[in-house]
């Protein structure tokens, strides 16, 4: 069967799928916050529920290890259906279970209500790269991407910094605001996302009748890159959430720092992130070496790690931990990487986005789990914080071995010359 041609692209983003794809990036992040935030929360939540240091990494490597585990197998199977509505679906399925977890009264609850929150979101994970090949132009991909990384350090950044412990009273009443904030998302998803006033839509036709192009698995040999910017993005990963887990626990109990002024240095990751996010689609085009692009983030990832860690002042805290938020302007870039891919059709870039989003959710399982089984074995959350930056120099050997340059699909680049142009109306 000869595959059937691509949707066809347009040539600017309209301003409901801009919605749409930062509505989208909204959810993502209202999830997620189950996780960047535990580790600002967690002093509270292992004193309530005598949690160890290893049942907390647990709790943090939980929610990305099964997101990771589904969200491949997800990106698969259901990449032949309509993208709007699997997400719709993954929220409804999601939105009980974040009530739940403040509801938990030991570990082995809020582990498992974390559990299928986590696997759920992976259904919505799956869906994203189709969602963006039916709402955006392909030349601002990363341009979009971009924009959501800002406005997910903007939501992030208030949970972590802001003492709403201190203000609410309680871990569990967070949890609850959380489930009722996405409840509000799943209500305007189907107003903001209507299939009808989709530009693109012969989406699904077009998948359909490609039902061995690229929805397989035999896409993740064809593009040995993808495994790169894979183990890139999980070293990436696994610094971030190691940090953000258990360096407000480790300035409490080593340096004497109170957990108030420890939250609000976590902030600092994402402060100078949210208008450095914006240049996310600026590096993609000017960066034309993607080793550059890929090995830069890496090296920086682990040489501020460790200073990270080894750093007792709050300043220059403070500077380190904002300079390895800016590390993540060019992660927007590098998901968007498969779309350029020679030859790359669109139930591929599910596969390979599927791939990627795995790694990504194994670094960010496997960063708090080094720290925690560390501190548990005795060797401190110090020692456990540094074996983990040095685990992470991983990315920079794939970096190394990554093509000097990916030109890619030459109509995309098109694409992106034409989308580019004018841009900021758009927005």
């Amino acid at each position: 069967m000869t595959p059937a041609a691509p949707a066809q692209s347009i040539p600017r983003t309209p301003p409901r799928g801009w919605a749409t794809l930062l509505l989208l990036q909204l959810q993502i992040s209202s999830l997620r916050l189950s996780s960047f935030a535990l580790g600002a929360f967690l002093p509270f939540i292992a004193a309530d529920l005598a949690l160890t240091p290893l049942q907390a990494g647990l709790l943090q490597a939980v929610w990305w290890i099964t997101a990771a585990l589904a969200v491949l197998p997800f990106g698969v199977w259901c990449s032949r259906f309509r993208p709007v509505r699997l997400i719709l679906a993954s929220l409804l399925l999601t939105t009980p279970f974040l009530f739940m977890q403040g509801l938990a009264v030991n570990f082995l609850t809020l582990f498992a209500a974390r559990f299928f929150a986590a696997l759920f979101h992976a259904l919505g994970l799956s869906a994203r790269p189709m969602l963006f090949r039916q709402w955006a132009a392909r030349g601002q991909y990363p341009l979009i991407n971009s924009v959501g990384l800002s406005q997910h350090s903007v939501l992030i950044s208030i949970a972590v910094s802001v003492p709403l412990i201190a203000a609410l009273g309680s871990w569990r009443v967070i949890y609850f605001i959380q489930a009722g904030f996405l409840a509000l998302q799943t209500l305007a998803w189907p107003l903001i996302a209507r299939e009808s006033k989709a530009p693109v839509q012969d989406i699904a036709a077009s998948l359909q009748s490609d039902p061995d192009g690229g929805g397989s698995l035999a896409a993740l040999r064809k593009y040995p890159q993808g495994w790169l910017v894979a183990i890139v993005m999980f070293a990436l990963a696994a610094v971030w959430m190691g940090v953000i887990t258990f360096l407000s626990t480790l300035l409490l109990q080593e340096r004497g720092i109170p957990v108030a002024l420890g939250g609000a240095l976590l902030g600092f990751l994402y402060y100078a992130l949210i208008p450095g996010a914006l240049a996310g689609g600026w590096l993609n085009r000017k960066i034309r070496n993607r080793r550059l692009l890929l090995g830069i983030p890496a090296a920086l990832n682990v040489l501020l790690a460790i200073a990270i860690t080894l750093t007792p002042a709050p300043l220059p805290l403070a500077a380190l931990i904002t300079a390895l938020g800016l590390v993540w302007i060019a992660v927007p870039a590098m998901e968007m990487l498969p779309f350029e891919f020679p030859g790359i059709r669109p139930r591929e870039v599910s596969a390979v986005s599927a791939l990627i989003t795995t790694l990504m959710g194994l670094g960010f399982a496997t960063g708090p789990m080094i720290v925690g089984a560390a501190a548990q074995l005795g060797g401190g959350l110090q020692t456990g914080l540094i074996a983990m930056s040095a685990i992470a120099a991983v990315g920079v050997v794939a970096a190394l071995v990554y093509p000097v340059s990916q030109d890619g699909n030459p109509d995309i680049a098109n694409d992106m010359e034409n989308a580019n142009n004018g841009w900021q109306v758009q927005a």
